[in-house]
């Protein structure tokens, strides 16, 4: 675990925030020494790790996790879930100023901050090199998002399924569909509820806190 740590952090490396929590917690996963299957893990220690790392450029952030359970029964595809003290808690991402930025259907999509809702859990495995990050519950990405073209359509909440992070790089291929809570908020027809129900972005992008 310590070769492998040591090479994740190495600062000669460019990677993104993103893709070094994520397979941190993969590598915690796969070493820990503890031969239960399911535990919570201690929450002080947790923060520090988070903070001395500094995985999260928002020392603040990581004081608003409240609990963090591990369930290793499948070695190969360990589950996490992440208790928060509010009921939304958001992460602005590249301190929310600007956001990631891709062109895609005519106009400019801005990823700007991830938002949580009490809590949020999700998957890890390796593909090849990489570290994917899937089964998201109960997080959204906020941001500028849609299409401009024969139908215009604007979107806010998106709902990502999977982050496959691009080992030593800022690059992740996102999966992520139009999140039920977007109808919730926003005023849309009905078809653009039924049809998106359906459909799955995939996209290749720089992504960051």
């Amino acid at each position: 675990m310590d070769k492998e740590l040591k090479e994740l952090f190495d600062s000669s490396i460019i990677r993104s925030k993103l893709e070094q929590f994520y397979t941190m917690l993969y590598y915690i996963s796969r070493y820990a020494t503890i031969e239960k299957d399911e535990f919570d893990i201690n929450r002080d220690l947790t923060i520090k790790l988070l903070i001395s790392s500094k995985v999260f450029t928002d020392r603040e952030f990581p004081k608003n996790i409240s609990n963090v359970f591990l369930s290793r029964k499948n070695r190969e595809k360990p589950f996490y879930k992440v208790s928060f003290s509010n009921d939304r808690v958001v992460l602005d991402l590249k301190n929310g100023r600007h956001g990631y930025v891709i062109f895609r259907e005519g106009m400019l999509q801005q990823a700007k901050a991830l938002v949580f809702y009490g809590s949020f859990s999700f998957r890890l495995r390796k593909k090849g090199e990489n570290v994917e990050a899937f089964d998201f519950e109960n997080v959204d990405l906020y941001g500028s998002f849609g299409s401009r073209g024969f139908i215009n359509v604007d979107i806010n909440y998106v709902s990502v399924r999977s982050v496959e992070f691009h080992k030593g790089s800022e690059m992740a291929l996102v999966r992520a569909k139009v999140s039920r809570n977007e109808f919730e908020i926003n005023e849309h027809t009905w078809l653009l509820d039924l049809v998106t129900r359906f459909i799955t972005d995939k996209s290749l992008q720089p992504l960051d806190w």
